[in-house]
């Protein structure tokens, strides 16, 4: 008798798991990533930041130096794919304030990714002239603030290629 009134039990509760799992749900839309950290100006159209982050570069000064990742959101309205500027940026001492680039044995590059174009959607560009002046975080951790005044050029198989364009802005982060 318990087991009839067990199994009469289940195929109720099995129904109702049947049509909450089977529920037609809105369709997934990613999250939209803001920092509210700061923008980048690149050929004189503001570019808002969306991210910022760092590491630690692997060197003598380690807790002083940095590599930023930086991303910005270059799409226009009346783009609909995807379109961002993103930079990395290496300072070998965030104490130093002013460092002008280009400098040897670091990274600087910046990468435009435009989706909204038929083919070659990414263009990689190398700092040929300009400075980041960095504000540092305290010891104890905090904001740290960059300011970037560059002149970059496209780069195509190792080599630089058309006209110079600009890229200026800040951002700021928080190092813990």
């Amino acid at each position: 008798m318990t087991m009839k009134r067990i199994s009469s039990l289940l195929v109720p509760a099995a129904a109702v798991l049947l049509l909450v799992a089977c529920s037609k749900t809105e369709d997934y839309t990613p999250p939209v990533h803001k920092c509210d950290c700061g923008s980048l100006i690149l050929d004189g159209d503001s570019l808002e930041v969306l991210g910022a982050e760092f590491v630690y570069l692997q060197q003598e000064d380690s807790l002083f130096s940095r590599r930023y990742f930086v991303t910005a959101d270059a799409r226009t309205e009346e783009e609909t794919e995807e379109h961002a500027v993103s930079l990395i940026l290496d300072v070998p001492n965030v104490q130093q304030g002013a460092l002008f680039y280009p400098f040897d044995g670091l990274l600087t590059q910046v990468d435009e990714t435009n989706f909204n174009v038929a083919f070659d959607t990414t263009q990689t560009y190398r700092v040929t002239n300009g400075v980041a002046n960095v504000l540092p975080a305290p010891l104890t951790g905090g904001e740290e603030s960059v300011t970037v005044d560059f002149l970059i050029r496209r780069e195509q198989n190792g080599e630089l290629v058309g006209f110079e364009r600009t890229l200026k802005g800040n951002f700021r982060l928080e190092i813990n």
